[in-house]
């Protein structure tokens, strides 16, 4: 069991055994104004004890939620700063300048993706991404270093719609359904 998982649990029975000892108290005063102070306590506690479960699963996914912000957060960076390794080399290599019209999109966007929120719903999709990023930018590398065929550029736009679409708020679409 890891930690946060034992602590969640700590923290509920704790909240439990208050919900015990009030009910307690409250069985102990049939009538008048202690029952009224107990039954209000009960209530207090009782609450607190429904809010508390309702930030369970929140909690028992932050470890995941932030092992997924730090791979995010270093895979949008480390592939902009690719990008522009890779625009630099146009010049140093003196290649067409027409690469730039297929690289600038690519670092523009990498460094757009630097500043994405990693939420607890959806940091498994920002995590594909950010992996699958990868890929699009291995590509890119090999495209524009002619590598590989310039036929693979459709590929890469495959990817990035890919990885457009797990980096993008799902937000509105999740109420929609609702």
């Amino acid at each position: 069991m890891g930690s946060t998982e034992q602590k969640t649990e700590e923290q509920f029975a704790q909240l439990q055994q208050k919900v015990g000892a009030r009910h307690a108290e409250v069985l102990k005063h049939s009538d008048g104004d202690q029952f009224a102070v107990e039954y209000a306590r009960l209530v207090n506690v009782t609450s607190k004890l429904v809010e508390f479960e309702k930030t369970i699963p929140e909690r028992l996914a932050e470890p995941d939620r932030r092992r997924s912000e730090r791979i995010v957060t270093w895979s949008w960076r480390g592939q902009a700063a690719v990008g522009a390794v890779l625009i630099a080399l146009v010049f140093v290599l003196d290649h067409s300048t027409w690469w730039l019209v297929l690289l600038v999109p690519h670092f523009v966007g990498t460094v757009a993706g630097c500043f994405q929120k990693v939420d607890a719903e959806q940091h498994r999709d920002r995590r594909f991404g950010a992996v699958a990023l990868h890929v699009v930018a291995l590509l890119m590398a090999l495209i524009s270093l002619s590598v590989i065929s310039r036929w693979f550029i459709i590929a890469a736009a495959v990817g990035w719609m890919l990885v457009a679409g797990s980096s993008m708020d799902s937000t509105d679409a999740k109420g929609a359904r609702r």
